[in-house]
């Protein structure tokens, strides 16, 4: 083998992709997530999700603010959302452990009048905010949080600017999702005479314009018609 080729091999890539893998890794709690819309909240009862398998309860406190705690109770792991709101807190189903806003237990039933709640007796909270009618959550540190980050649409408050609230349950990951939704030749099949027509069916053109860990941005058009809208 030649120096030259040696050389050659050895030069570290110069790929942009390979180059993005290396220097960032997607951390989702690092991450705004859409929870349900505000009208959807219930009133009296707990709300519970999960992101990435891991559980979460969404409720109200007595003077209406939202708050976020883990789904499970420090005592014996049992679903808080499957206890009740009591005064602006959230009491387990199984020994009525009570924890507020903070994530701290305030009440303990079996505890003798004088002994005081362990510090440890606690779950992890989280921030959360509500906005154009959305409930968005931060599962990271929320000194970390940063609000502009959460997404929103330049023409949301436009008066000529007409929005429906809409959701949908589906039967896969967010990364079967995310691979659907930058895929527009599926649109003419699978949405034909909803979103476009089978005949509509071609070749794309295609182009990311960014790819960073935050998202991709890109823009496409027909081959056979490359300037219709």
């Amino acid at each position: 083998m030649s120096l030259e080729t040696e050389t050659l091999q050895a030069t570290p890539p110069t790929s942009t992709f390979e180059t993005l893998e290396e220097k960032q890794e997607f951390n989702w709690r690092q991450s705004w997530y859409a929870v349900c819309f505000l009208q959807d909240l219930p009133t009296n009862r707990p709300h519970s999700f999960s992101l990435y398998d891991e559980p979460f309860v969404l409720f109200k406190d007595q003077n209406g603010q939202l708050i976020c705690l883990t789904d499970r109770c420090p005592h014996r792991a049992a679903r808080l959302s499957d206890g009740q709101i009591i005064d602006g807190k959230i009491e387990c189903s199984y020994h009525g452990w009570q924890f507020g806003n903070n994530g701290q237990c305030l009440h303990i039933p079996q505890l003798p009048t004088n002994a005081k709640i362990p510090v440890n007796a606690c779950v992890s909270s989280f921030k959360v905010l509500e906005l154009k009618g959305i409930i968005w959550m931060w599962p990271g540190e929320a000194e970390t949080a940063i609000d502009e980050l959460i997404p929103s649409l330049p023409d949301w408050d436009k008066p000529e600017c007409f929005n429906l609230d809409y959701i949908r349950d589906l039967p896969y990951d967010q990364s079967y999702f995310i691979e659907n939704i930058i895929d527009p030749a599926h649109v003419p099949i699978s949405h034909d005479g909803i979103m476009g027509s089978r005949k509509d069916a071609q070749a794309l053109e295609l182009e990311v314009i960014e790819s960073n860990i935050q998202g991709i941005k890109g823009r496409w058009r027909r081959t056979r018609t490359p300037n219709t809208p």
